[in-house]
C-alpha cells in the first residue's frame, strides 16, 4: 500500500499564508477567503477536509452569536422555567428552536459542499482515465440515460456519501466507473451490482491492498496448519510483515493500519494464503469472490 495514503495533511505548506502563519491556519483561512469569494475549489475540500471543516466551524460559530433573544425575553424565560431554552457558558441562553435551526442550516450547507466535492472528483478522474474526453462525454451520456446505468451510478454515488472524505475511495470507484460503462451495463446490471456491494464492505485501504497484489511478497511461516496448499491457521502477522517491509513502512502506526486492512481482506474471505513448495513458504492468494471484484478497482 502506498504511503501517500497514510501521510499527515501537507497541502497546507503550498497555502498563500505557509510563510507566516502555523500550516493549520494557514488552511483555515485559505478556506475561509475561498468561501467568502464564492470561490470554493470542489477538489481541495478531499484533500484538505481538515481545513475545511475547521474554517465551517468558524462560519458555525459566527452564526451561533448572532442569536440574540428579543428584550425582556431572557427575564421571562427565567421566571417561566421554559424547557426551549439552552444555556451554555460561551453561548449564553437562546431558545433552542434557532440554535438547532443553525446547526441544521449549517450541516446542510456542510453536505452539500462535501457531496458536490465527490462527485466532482469522481467525474474527473473519470475522465483523466480516458483518452478520448470526446468518447468519454457520450459514453457517460448513454450511461446516465439508462435506467440501469443510472441505478448503478447512483449506487456509486452511495458509496460516496456514506464514506467521509477520501480521495483513495474516489479513484477506485472512478476505476469502478469506467469499468461499468466499458461493459455493456445493461446486461451485466445484477453483477455490477453485485461486485458494488462487495466493493461497499472494504475500506478504502482494503480496496488498495487488493488491487496491489501485483506486489505481494511471498512470506515465512514459523508454523501452520493447512488443507492441501491451503494454510488453515493464521497467518495475518507474518504476511502484514513481510508487505510492510516490501512497501517500506516502518512506522508502526502505518503498520498497525495496513495490519486492520489484510485483516479485512482475510476476515471476508477476499483472500487466503497457500503453500508454496518451499518449507514453509506460502503467498497470499485473492479468492473467487475477490476476484469478482479486481477488475472494477484495479484500473
Amino acid at each position: 500500500m502506498s504511503e501517500n495514503l497514510t501521510k499527515p495533511c501537507t497541502g497546507c505548506q503550498n497555502l498563500r499564508f505557509a510563510a507566516v502563519l502555523p500550516p493549520v491556519m494557514a488552511g483555515v483561512r485559505q478556506w475561509e477567503s475561498l468561501m467568502a469569494d464564492d470561490e470554493l475549489i470542489k477538489t481541495e475540500i478531499l484533500k484538505e477536509p481538515t481545513h475545511y471543516f475547521a474554517a465551517q466551524e468558524k462560519t458555525l460559530d459566527a452564526r451561533l452569536e448572532s442569536l440574540e433573544l428579543p428584550p425582556g425575553e431572557e427575564k421571562r424565560i427565567k421566571s417561566d422555567r421554559a424547557r426551549k431554552v439552552i444555556r451554555d457558558r460561551a453561548l449564553g441562553l437562546f431558545k433552542i428552536g434557532e440554535v438547532i435551526s443553525e446547526f441544521l442550516n449549517w450541516n446542510e450547507a456542510v453536505d452539500n459542499d462535501l457531496r458536490d466535492a465527490k462527485k466532482e472528483y469522481l467525474l474527473s478522474k473519470y475522465f483523466e482515465k480516458n483518452d478520448e474526453n470526446s468518447e468519454a462525454i457520450s459514453s457517460l451520456k448513454d450511461f446516465l440515460s439508462s435506467p440501469q446505468g443510472n441505478t448503478i451510478f447512483n449506487k456509486i454515488l452511495r458509496i460516496l456519501d456514506d464514506s467521509p472524505p477520501d480521495l483513495e475511495l474516489a479513484e477506485h470507484l472512478s476505476s469502478a466507473l469506467q469499468h461499468v460503462i466499458n461493459n455493456d451495463f445493461d446486461t451485466l446490471f445484477e453483477q455490477h451490482k453485485y461486485a458494488l456491494s462487495q466493493i461497499e464492505r472494504l475500506t478504502p485501504q482494503a480496496l488498495t491492498v487488493l488491487s496491489d497484489y501485483r506486489d505481494w511478497p511471498s512470506f515465512t511461516l514459523s508454523s501452520y496448519s493447512a488443507a492441501g496448499s491451503k494454510i488453515t491457521s493464521d497467518w495475518l502477522s507474518e504476511f502484514a510483515r513481510a508487505y510492510s517491509t516490501r512497501k517500506n513502512i516502518a512506522d508502526e502506526g502505518k503498520r498497525n493500519r495496513l495490519r486492520h486492512s489484510i485483516n479485512e481482506l482475510i476476515s471476508l474471505r477476499f483472500v487466503e494464503a497457500h503453500l508454496v513448495g518451499e518449507d514453509k513458504v506460502a503467498s497470499c492468494r485473492i479468492t473467487s469472490v475477490g476476484t469478482s471484484i479486481l477488475v472494477y478497482v484495479d484500473a
